[in-house]
């Protein structure tokens, strides 16, 4: 299978706006093609063919949607943008290339990192690295972590990146829970090879296993599914545990194009007490969780 080129002759940037107001029909037909081109070159992509690129391949890929959305642009254009019909039609393959990216592409990094003389420096050298530190650096700083607190993650994949940088950074201790037995294993191999199994430990299963669990907060990943389930587990689990945060990550505006953002539905039953929109570069917004004490 060959891919299907980029076919725009430049990469959108800010300048493609000047003179137009950001909110509006026409700033909604400069970006359509470029999301739309985006699709046509993944539409026939399956997990097990995006598996078979390098990862030089995979990432240049998924950079050409990344650039898309950190595009400025005001929340009317992004709502534009997520209801323009022909861009709704084709969000389901977009959303699912960018969760198999993640899972592929956080295997082949783990794998290096079990591989490199310098884990710690091959980590750093991730691209992506500084946002998931801006990411982890605001989670810790609004929930006031320290090294007494213990965190669960519900969803930590194969490199758990942002437990890793919990301990380093604040300290803490946590508890990684992912559904698949094998990205356990080989965080647990990762987490070893940073010197960091004695704040880190990981345990394969779902959502449920909090029920075993002591700890003051709970993470959970943005690709965590599924949501409404995952969410009311973790409510029954707290309903009678005080008030314990809960932390999840989603995506607004026209970031909402890689990944279907956390609903009213997912999280009934508890209440915002906090969002945090993303910033340097990050893909997620932060909300801070409680859960309702009348339910």
């Amino acid at each position: 299978m060959h891919d299907v080129e980029y076919s725009h002759e430049h990469e959108l940037e800010e300048h493609d706006f000047l003179g137009c107001c950001l909110n509006c029909r026409r700033s909604l037909e400069i970006i359509k093609p470029h999301v739309l081109d985006f699709h046509q070159s993944i539409k026939d992509h399956t997990p097990a063919t995006l598996a078979k690129l390098s990862q030089n391949e995979l990432f240049r890929k998924y950079q050409v949607l990344d650039d898309l959305v950190h595009l400025d642009i005001g929340d009317r254009l992004g709502e534009l943008i997520l209801t323009d019909p022909q861009i709704d039609a084709v969000l389901p393959s977009v959303r699912s290339y960018y969760a198999t990216f993640f899972s592929l592409h956080e295997a082949y990094l783990a794998e290096e990192l079990l591989e490199a003389d310098d884990p710690w420096a091959r980590l750093e050298s991730y691209p992506l690295y500084p946002r998931y530190e801006t990411l982890v650096r605001k989670q810790g700083e609004t929930l006031g972590l320290s090294a007494d607190d213990h965190l669960v993650f519900v969803g930590c994949g194969p490199l758990p990146l942002s437990l890793i940088l919990l301990a380093r950074i604040f300290g803490v201790r946590s508890t990684g829970i992912d559904t698949d037995s094998q990205a356990v294993a080989l965080a647990r191999k990762c987490v070893e090879c940073l010197g960091l199994d004695d704040r880190i430990s990981l345990v394969s299963g779902d959502e449920s296993h909090l029920e075993r669990l002591r700890f003051t907060a709970v993470l959970v990943a943005a690709l965590a599914e599924p949501k409404q389930r995952v969410f009311r587990t973790i409510r029954a689990i707290l309903k009678n545990r005080g008030v314990v945060p809960v932390v999840c990550r989603t995506y607004t505006g026209i970031r909402a194009v890689l990944y279907r953002p956390v609903s009213e539905e997912d999280i009934e039953g508890y209440k915002i007490v906090k969002q945090i929109a993303p910033t340097q570069g990050v893909n997620n917004t932060l909300m801070f969780l409680e859960v309702e004490e009348d339910v």
